[in-house]
Protein backbone atom coordinates (compact mmCIF):
# COMPACT_ATOMS: atom_id res chain seq x y z
CA UNK A 1 0.00 0.00 0.00
CA UNK A 2 1.29 3.48 -0.88
CA UNK A 3 2.52 5.74 1.93
CA UNK A 4 -0.37 8.17 1.46
CA UNK A 5 -2.86 5.32 1.84
CA UNK A 6 -1.08 4.04 4.95
CA UNK A 7 -1.38 7.39 6.70
CA UNK A 8 -5.09 7.54 5.82
CA UNK A 9 -5.51 4.01 7.14
CA UNK A 10 -3.97 5.16 10.44
CA UNK A 11 -6.93 7.57 10.73
CA UNK A 12 -9.57 5.14 9.46
CA UNK A 13 -12.08 6.22 12.12
CA UNK A 14 -12.36 9.62 10.41
CA UNK A 15 -13.83 8.00 7.29
CA UNK A 16 -15.45 4.70 8.32
CA UNK A 17 -19.20 4.68 7.72
CA UNK A 18 -19.15 8.06 5.96
CA UNK A 19 -19.78 9.14 2.37
CA UNK A 20 -16.34 10.30 1.27
CA UNK A 21 -15.09 11.78 -1.98
CA UNK A 22 -11.57 10.42 -2.59
CA UNK A 23 -9.60 12.26 -5.26
CA UNK A 24 -6.40 11.17 -7.04
CA UNK A 25 -5.73 8.02 -4.99
CA UNK A 26 -3.18 5.38 -5.94
CA UNK A 27 -4.47 2.04 -7.19
CA UNK A 28 -3.92 0.08 -3.99
CA UNK A 29 -6.05 -1.51 -1.30
CA UNK A 30 -7.17 1.62 0.58
CA UNK A 31 -10.82 1.55 -0.51
CA UNK A 32 -11.07 -2.05 0.63
CA UNK A 33 -9.34 -1.53 3.96
CA UNK A 34 -11.67 1.24 5.24
CA UNK A 35 -15.41 0.59 5.22
CA UNK A 36 -16.60 3.91 3.80
CA UNK A 37 -18.98 4.90 1.02
CA UNK A 38 -16.14 5.84 -1.30
CA UNK A 39 -16.81 8.09 -4.28
CA UNK A 40 -13.56 8.12 -6.26
CA UNK A 41 -12.46 10.65 -8.86
CA UNK A 42 -9.29 9.93 -10.81
CA UNK A 43 -7.73 11.44 -13.92
CA UNK A 44 -5.23 8.57 -14.21
CA UNK A 45 -6.32 5.70 -16.47
CA UNK A 46 -3.94 3.27 -14.74
CA UNK A 47 -5.74 3.98 -11.45
CA UNK A 48 -9.12 3.59 -13.13
CA UNK A 49 -8.08 0.16 -14.38
CA UNK A 50 -6.57 -0.78 -11.03
CA UNK A 51 -9.64 0.15 -8.98
CA UNK A 52 -12.29 -1.10 -11.41
CA UNK A 53 -12.45 -4.46 -9.65
CA UNK A 54 -12.73 -2.91 -6.17
CA UNK A 55 -15.52 -0.38 -6.71
CA UNK A 56 -18.88 -0.33 -8.46
CA UNK A 57 -18.94 1.62 -11.70
CA UNK A 58 -21.12 4.31 -10.12
CA UNK A 59 -18.48 4.92 -7.42
CA UNK A 60 -15.51 5.38 -9.76
CA UNK A 61 -15.10 8.28 -12.18
CA UNK A 62 -12.32 8.80 -14.73
CA UNK A 63 -12.68 12.33 -16.06
CA UNK A 64 -11.26 15.83 -16.24
CA UNK A 65 -14.29 16.89 -14.20
CA UNK A 66 -15.22 15.93 -10.65
CA UNK A 67 -18.45 13.91 -10.34
CA UNK A 68 -21.31 15.91 -8.84
CA UNK A 69 -21.74 13.77 -5.74
CA UNK A 70 -24.44 14.71 -3.24
CA UNK A 71 -24.57 14.11 0.51
CA UNK A 72 -20.82 14.14 1.08
CA UNK A 73 -19.58 13.94 4.66
CA UNK A 74 -15.89 14.40 3.86
CA UNK A 75 -13.49 14.80 0.95
CA UNK A 76 -9.87 13.68 0.63
CA UNK A 77 -7.41 14.96 -1.96
CA UNK A 78 -4.21 13.03 -2.45
CA UNK A 79 -2.12 16.03 -3.42
CA UNK A 80 -0.54 15.70 -6.88
CA UNK A 81 3.00 16.91 -7.48
CA UNK A 82 1.79 19.66 -9.84
CA UNK A 83 0.49 22.47 -7.64
CA UNK A 84 -1.76 23.84 -10.37
CA UNK A 85 -3.43 20.43 -10.72
CA UNK A 86 -4.13 20.45 -6.95
CA UNK A 87 -5.69 23.92 -7.23
CA UNK A 88 -7.77 22.76 -10.21
CA UNK A 89 -9.07 19.78 -8.22
CA UNK A 90 -9.87 21.78 -5.09
CA UNK A 91 -11.82 24.32 -7.10
CA UNK A 92 -14.13 21.45 -8.10
CA UNK A 93 -14.22 19.65 -4.74
CA UNK A 94 -14.97 22.58 -2.42
CA UNK A 95 -18.34 23.60 -3.96
CA UNK A 96 -19.65 20.08 -3.28
CA UNK A 97 -19.05 20.31 0.48
CA UNK A 98 -21.53 21.91 2.93
CA UNK A 99 -20.29 24.36 5.54
CA UNK A 100 -18.37 22.59 8.30
CA UNK A 101 -17.67 19.51 6.20
CA UNK A 102 -14.05 18.35 6.64
CA UNK A 103 -11.67 18.61 3.71
CA UNK A 104 -8.54 16.48 4.04
CA UNK A 105 -5.26 16.82 2.16
CA UNK A 106 -2.71 14.04 2.25
CA UNK A 107 0.56 13.77 0.41
CA UNK A 108 4.29 13.17 0.48
CA UNK A 109 6.53 15.88 1.88
CA UNK A 110 8.56 15.91 -1.33
CA UNK A 111 5.41 16.17 -3.43
CA UNK A 112 3.75 19.41 -2.32
CA UNK A 113 1.85 18.64 0.90
CA UNK A 114 3.94 21.34 2.62
CA UNK A 115 1.69 23.81 0.82
CA UNK A 116 -1.47 22.34 2.33
CA UNK A 117 -2.39 25.45 4.31
CA UNK A 118 -1.99 27.69 1.26
CA UNK A 119 -4.04 25.33 -0.90
CA UNK A 120 -6.87 25.18 1.64
CA UNK A 121 -6.89 28.88 2.48
CA UNK A 122 -9.50 29.96 -0.13
CA UNK A 123 -12.09 27.54 1.27
CA UNK A 124 -12.07 28.01 5.04
CA UNK A 125 -10.09 28.49 8.25
CA UNK A 126 -8.81 26.31 11.02
CA UNK A 127 -6.38 24.07 9.15
CA UNK A 128 -4.66 21.50 11.33
CA UNK A 129 -2.02 18.85 10.74
CA UNK A 130 -3.41 15.56 12.03
CA UNK A 131 -0.56 13.18 11.33
CA UNK A 132 2.95 12.98 9.97
CA UNK A 133 4.45 9.61 9.15
CA UNK A 134 6.11 7.64 6.36
CA UNK A 135 7.36 10.91 4.83
CA UNK A 136 3.72 12.03 4.48
CA UNK A 137 1.38 14.46 6.18
CA UNK A 138 -2.40 14.51 6.71
CA UNK A 139 -4.19 17.87 7.04
CA UNK A 140 -7.82 18.76 7.81
CA UNK A 141 -9.93 21.89 7.51
CA UNK A 142 -13.71 22.48 7.80
CA UNK A 143 -14.85 24.33 4.67
CA UNK A 144 -16.84 27.55 4.98
CA UNK A 145 -19.41 26.59 2.34
CA UNK A 146 -18.76 29.73 0.27
CA UNK A 147 -16.76 28.21 -2.59
CA UNK A 148 -17.88 29.62 -5.96
CA UNK A 149 -19.31 27.30 -8.59
CA UNK A 150 -16.60 25.74 -10.72
CA UNK A 151 -16.17 27.19 -14.22
CA UNK A 152 -13.95 25.15 -16.53
CA UNK A 153 -13.40 28.14 -18.81
CA UNK A 154 -11.55 29.95 -16.01
CA UNK A 155 -8.91 27.20 -15.93
CA UNK A 156 -8.61 26.51 -19.64
CA UNK A 157 -5.92 28.20 -21.70
CA UNK A 158 -6.23 28.79 -25.44
CA UNK A 159 -2.87 29.07 -27.17
CA UNK A 160 -2.24 30.14 -30.74
CA UNK A 161 0.81 28.51 -32.32
CA UNK A 162 2.48 29.45 -35.60
CA UNK A 163 4.48 26.75 -37.38
CA UNK A 164 6.31 27.17 -40.67
CA UNK A 165 3.45 25.66 -42.67
CA UNK A 166 0.35 26.19 -40.51
CA UNK A 167 -1.22 27.72 -37.44
CA UNK A 168 -2.74 25.74 -34.58
CA UNK A 169 -5.13 26.70 -31.80
CA UNK A 170 -4.25 24.60 -28.76
CA UNK A 171 -6.41 23.96 -25.68
CA UNK A 172 -4.68 23.26 -22.36
CA UNK A 173 -5.59 22.57 -18.71
CA UNK A 174 -3.50 22.58 -15.51
CA UNK A 175 -1.06 19.72 -15.21
CA UNK A 176 -1.20 18.78 -18.88
CA UNK A 177 2.32 18.58 -20.29
CA UNK A 178 3.67 22.02 -21.27
CA UNK A 179 0.46 23.71 -20.08
CA UNK A 180 -0.06 26.98 -21.91
CA UNK A 181 2.78 26.70 -24.44
CA UNK A 182 4.40 24.65 -27.18
CA UNK A 183 7.29 22.78 -25.59
CA UNK A 184 10.71 22.88 -27.21
CA UNK A 185 10.84 19.15 -27.90
CA UNK A 186 7.54 19.01 -29.77
CA UNK A 187 8.52 22.13 -31.68
CA UNK A 188 11.72 20.44 -32.88
CA UNK A 189 9.87 17.28 -33.86
CA UNK A 190 7.40 19.33 -35.90
CA UNK A 191 10.25 21.06 -37.74
CA UNK A 192 10.87 17.71 -39.44
CA UNK A 193 8.74 17.79 -42.60
CA UNK A 194 9.51 14.30 -43.96
CA UNK A 195 6.20 12.48 -44.53
CA UNK A 196 5.13 9.57 -42.36
CA UNK A 197 4.19 6.20 -43.88
CA UNK A 198 0.52 6.13 -44.99
CA UNK A 199 -1.85 4.16 -42.79
CA UNK A 200 -2.72 4.14 -39.10
CA UNK A 201 -0.48 6.37 -36.97
CA UNK A 202 -0.39 6.42 -33.18
CA UNK A 203 0.34 9.58 -31.17
CA UNK A 204 1.60 8.06 -27.91
CA UNK A 205 1.23 10.31 -24.85
CA UNK A 206 -0.63 12.85 -26.96
CA UNK A 207 -0.93 15.60 -24.34
CA UNK A 208 -2.97 18.52 -25.65
CA UNK A 209 -2.80 17.16 -29.20
CA UNK A 210 -0.36 19.41 -31.01
CA UNK A 211 1.54 16.59 -32.78
CA UNK A 212 -1.51 14.94 -34.33
CA UNK A 213 -3.06 18.26 -35.31
CA UNK A 214 0.02 19.30 -37.30
CA UNK A 215 0.97 15.88 -38.66
CA UNK A 216 -2.55 14.90 -39.73
CA UNK A 217 -2.64 17.95 -41.98
CA UNK A 218 0.74 17.05 -43.45
CA UNK A 219 -0.18 13.39 -43.94
CA UNK A 220 -3.78 13.40 -45.24
CA UNK A 221 -3.56 9.76 -46.32
CA UNK A 222 -3.09 8.58 -42.74
CA UNK A 223 -5.51 7.86 -39.89
CA UNK A 224 -4.39 9.10 -36.49
CA UNK A 225 -5.09 7.62 -33.07
CA UNK A 226 -4.18 9.51 -29.89
CA UNK A 227 -3.65 7.96 -26.46
CA UNK A 228 -2.75 9.32 -23.04
CA UNK A 229 -3.11 8.12 -19.45
CA UNK A 230 -4.38 11.55 -18.28
CA UNK A 231 -8.07 12.46 -18.55
CA UNK A 232 -7.27 16.18 -18.72
CA UNK A 233 -4.91 15.61 -21.65
CA UNK A 234 -7.55 13.58 -23.48
CA UNK A 235 -10.12 16.35 -23.02
CA UNK A 236 -7.63 18.94 -24.30
CA UNK A 237 -6.72 16.75 -27.28
CA UNK A 238 -10.36 16.42 -28.31
CA UNK A 239 -10.93 20.16 -27.95
CA UNK A 240 -7.77 20.94 -29.93
CA UNK A 241 -8.94 18.68 -32.75
CA UNK A 242 -12.30 20.45 -32.84
CA UNK A 243 -10.73 23.90 -32.91
CA UNK A 244 -8.55 22.93 -35.87
CA UNK A 245 -11.09 20.83 -37.82
CA UNK A 246 -8.87 17.73 -37.65
CA UNK A 247 -10.25 14.22 -37.22
CA UNK A 248 -8.59 11.54 -35.09
CA UNK A 249 -9.57 8.88 -32.58
CA UNK A 250 -8.79 9.78 -28.95
CA UNK A 251 -8.86 7.25 -26.11
CA UNK A 252 -7.16 6.42 -22.79
CA UNK A 253 -4.36 3.92 -22.50
CA UNK A 254 -1.89 2.97 -19.79
CA UNK A 255 1.18 2.72 -21.95
CA UNK A 256 0.07 0.54 -24.87
CA UNK A 257 -2.51 -1.41 -22.82
CA UNK A 258 -5.49 -0.30 -24.91
CA UNK A 259 -3.78 0.04 -28.30
CA UNK A 260 -4.82 -2.63 -30.78
CA UNK A 261 -3.99 -3.40 -34.39
CA UNK A 262 -0.92 -2.75 -36.52
CA UNK A 263 0.55 0.69 -37.05
CA UNK A 264 2.24 2.31 -40.03
CA UNK A 265 3.95 4.73 -37.65
CA UNK A 266 4.07 6.02 -34.09
CA UNK A 267 5.06 9.52 -33.02
CA UNK A 268 5.75 10.65 -29.49
CA UNK A 269 7.35 13.08 -27.08
CA UNK A 270 7.53 10.39 -24.38
CA UNK A 271 7.78 11.14 -20.65
CA UNK A 272 11.23 10.57 -19.20
CA UNK A 273 10.94 11.56 -15.55
CA UNK A 274 8.96 10.81 -12.40
CA UNK A 275 8.69 13.91 -10.27
CA UNK A 276 12.17 15.45 -10.13
CA UNK A 277 13.98 12.20 -10.95
CA UNK A 278 14.87 11.07 -14.45
CA UNK A 279 13.07 7.81 -15.22
CA UNK A 280 13.34 6.27 -18.66
CA UNK A 281 11.40 3.14 -17.72
CA UNK A 282 8.24 4.31 -19.50
CA UNK A 283 10.10 4.96 -22.74
CA UNK A 284 12.13 1.76 -22.44
CA UNK A 285 8.98 -0.30 -21.96
CA UNK A 286 7.47 1.52 -24.91
CA UNK A 287 10.43 0.66 -27.19
CA UNK A 288 10.16 -2.97 -26.16
CA UNK A 289 6.40 -3.23 -26.71
CA UNK A 290 5.87 -1.07 -29.79
CA UNK A 291 7.43 -3.68 -32.08
CA UNK A 292 4.28 -5.78 -31.55
CA UNK A 293 2.21 -3.01 -33.12
CA UNK A 294 4.46 -1.66 -35.87
CA UNK A 295 3.94 -3.07 -39.34
CA UNK A 296 7.05 -4.22 -41.23
CA UNK A 297 8.58 -1.00 -42.50
CA UNK A 298 6.64 1.00 -39.92
CA UNK A 299 8.39 4.05 -38.49
CA UNK A 300 8.83 5.20 -34.91
CA UNK A 301 9.60 8.92 -34.71
CA UNK A 302 10.17 10.49 -31.29
CA UNK A 303 11.82 13.48 -29.67
CA UNK A 304 13.80 13.25 -26.44
CA UNK A 305 16.42 15.03 -24.37
CA UNK A 306 19.77 14.48 -26.01
CA UNK A 307 21.47 13.21 -22.83
CA UNK A 308 19.13 10.20 -22.63
CA UNK A 309 20.73 7.06 -24.02
CA UNK A 310 17.84 6.13 -26.26
CA UNK A 311 19.63 5.09 -29.49
CA UNK A 312 20.98 1.85 -28.02
CA UNK A 313 17.55 0.96 -26.61
CA UNK A 314 15.84 1.79 -29.89
CA UNK A 315 18.27 -0.28 -31.94
CA UNK A 316 17.98 -3.20 -29.53
CA UNK A 317 14.20 -3.38 -29.87
CA UNK A 318 13.30 -1.84 -33.26
CA UNK A 319 16.17 -1.26 -35.65
CA UNK A 320 18.83 1.25 -36.80
CA UNK A 321 18.28 4.65 -35.23
CA UNK A 322 18.74 7.88 -37.18
CA UNK A 323 18.89 11.42 -35.81
CA UNK A 324 16.61 13.54 -38.00
CA UNK A 325 17.08 16.83 -36.15
CA UNK A 326 18.78 18.10 -33.04
CA UNK A 327 19.54 21.22 -31.06
CA UNK A 328 21.51 21.82 -27.87
CA UNK A 329 18.87 20.03 -25.75
CA UNK A 330 16.79 17.65 -27.87
CA UNK A 331 17.11 15.09 -30.64
CA UNK A 332 14.50 13.71 -33.02
CA UNK A 333 15.02 9.97 -33.57
CA UNK A 334 13.63 7.74 -36.30
CA UNK A 335 13.74 3.95 -36.54
CA UNK A 336 12.05 1.65 -39.06
CA UNK A 337 10.81 -1.81 -38.13
CA UNK A 338 12.41 -4.60 -40.16
CA UNK A 339 10.55 -6.42 -42.91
Amino acid sequence: MENTSQILERSADLFAGRRVLLVNPPADGLVGSIDADWQVWTWDWSVQRGLAGQLDEANLTFSHLCPQVEGLEAAVLVVPKALERAEFALAQIAPLLPAGCPLYLVGEKKGGISRAEKLMQPYGTGTEKLDSARHCQLWRMPVNGHAPAFELSQWQRDIHIELADQSIDLVSLPGVFAHGRLDEGSELLLEELAPLPPGKILDFGCGAGVLTTALARRNPGSRFEMVDVDALALYCARETLKRNAVEAEVYPSDGLSDVHGRLAAVVSNPPFHTGIKHDTSIAERFFEQITRNLLPGGEMRIVANGFLRYPALIEAHIGPCDVLRENNRFKVYSAVAPG
